[in-house]
């Protein structure tokens, strides 16, 4: 099994860092601080371990996750506690839906990301991580929001193969990864168990991406490292980081080979942030091969840009 070890790149310690994404069309990196005070969404040039950051933008509430639109000067579709925005370049937010209002603010959006065809995927949990509070949405502004899956605890990762065929869908709280078949809409059917983690004593599976070979790529919160695993469901690698709370991998970069994951401080102790310096940094590592490009949200659904 091959053993990598990844390398801090930020100087910054995030509360939660989230949502690592490579957008090869802007040529940046980006990911998420979800902050008791407020999110942040960073945009940087990312070359190895050296980050410059272009820009951030502040968010007055829970911002977890995004992805570009398919015109990259419209900005990007984002979801930000109960709900989701369209974000403009220049900050500003249009509300586009609120899948978790019904709640009243004890339910916040998590990760999610936009599918091959256009639309944008959305997990949620309560904000006490509270059993059966959460769920898994796909959004598009033709059929609105739709229900994919309900009584979640922490709708986490989500993925897909190189071919579009296979989804790849993380809930944290069981330890769980399934796959289901993909039809040609992007609609999914036959569920089955990827890869099951005793949460207990590995950590949990977070947020994860895929390579263009096939292979999964998981963040294990609690487990201090990313696995990596072939399409078969093998665990054929590890990239170890030394902090404990790792949270989202993307593959980017300048080379485009570059493993990039956020870290996490929340819910740590005084004693163990001293003992862990590099907790809530983001890390970077080498590992030879390419990720997928990032899938934009698109305003018309249609065929994969390629296929």
């Amino acid at each position: 099994m091959k053993q990598l070890s990844a390398q801090p790149c930020t100087t910054d310690r995030y509360f939660l860092g989230e949502c690592a994404r490579y957008d090869e069309v802007r040529q940046e990196l980006y990911w998420v601080n979800v902050a008791p005070e407020g999110g942040q969404f960073f945009r940087a040039r990312a070359k190895g371990t050296n980050l410059e950051i272009i820009t951030h933008y502040d968010f007055p509430g829970s911002f977890t996750a995004l992805a570009p639109q398919e015109n990259r000067a419209d900005g990007w579709i984002v979801a930000m506690d109960d709900s989701l925005f369209a974000l403009s370049e220049a900050g500003e937010l249009t509300l586009l839906a609120s899948p978790e209002a019904h709640n009243g603010g004890r339910v916040r959006s998590n990760d999610g990301a936009a599918d091959p065809w256009g639309a944008f995927w959305i997990g949620s949990m309560s904000r006490r991580a509270e059993p059966g509070m959460g769920s898994l949405y796909r959004y598009h502004e033709s059929f609105g929001v739709e229900t994919v899956f309900e009584d979640l605890t922490i709708a986490n990762g989500i993925a897909w193969s190189p071919d579009n065929r296979t989804m790849y869908y993380v809930d944290s709280a069981p330890g769980t990864i399934h796959r289901y078949d993909v039809d040609e809409e992007g609609g999914i059917s036959n569920q089955r168990l990827f890869a099951r983690f005793d949460v207990a004593s590995e950590g949990a599976p977070d947020g994860l991406c895929v390579d263009v070979e096939g292979n999964v790529w998981v963040a294990v919160w609690g487990g201090y490292e990313v696995r990596q695993y072939a399409a078969s469901g093998e665990h054929i690698g590890s990239v170890k980081v030394d902090t404990r709370q790792p949270s989202c991998p993307t593959i980017g970069g300048a080379n485009g080979t570059t493993l990039y994951i956020t870290t996490a401080q929340e819910d740590m102790s005084a004693e163990v942030l001293a003992a862990e310096p590099n907790a809530g940094r983001l890390f970077a590592c080498e590992v030879g091969v390419r990720g997928l490009p990032l899938n934009p949200y698109r305003p018309r659904l249609g065929a994969h840009h390629g296929e």
